[in-house]
């Protein structure tokens, strides 16, 4: 929820989670079930959990990010593209095996992206 809430665009979004060794695989697969489970779509739809980027400069760099995650091997456990073929919306995104190096890990995504580290 700490990544996710206003679709990841605010300042307190706790995108890289550091998950001890021990319970690190059971978290990563919780993190994607709760990921795939939330709503996206119309923000005034009661059911709606996941709106739309702010607009389409966010929208590519936030894709753009994914990208980047993906390309540096990080590996997607949920989402990891657009949701639907209009509007601004980003599938719920969680990344697996991500290291400190990684863009992903650097820089600030403002986006429903999690990095698990």
């Amino acid at each position: 929820e700490a990544c996710m809430t206003n679709m990841g665009q605010c300042c307190v979004a706790g995108t890289r989670t550091f998950v001890h060794e021990k319970i690190y695989d059971a978290f990563v697969k919780k993190t994607a079930e709760l990921a795939k489970a939330r709503k996206s779509g119309d923000p005034f739809a009661g059911d709606t959990i996941n709106g739309p980027q702010i607009d389409d400069e966010q929208f590519n760099k936030i894709l753009g990010m994914i990208e980047k995650g993906k390309a540096e091997g990080a590996k997607v456990e949920a989402g990891g593209g657009r949701f639907g073929d209009q509007g601004y919306f980003i599938q719920p995104t969680v990344f697996s095996n991500v290291t400190d190096n990684m863009c992903i890990a650097k820089d600030e995504i403002f986006g429903p992206v999690q990095q698990l580290l």
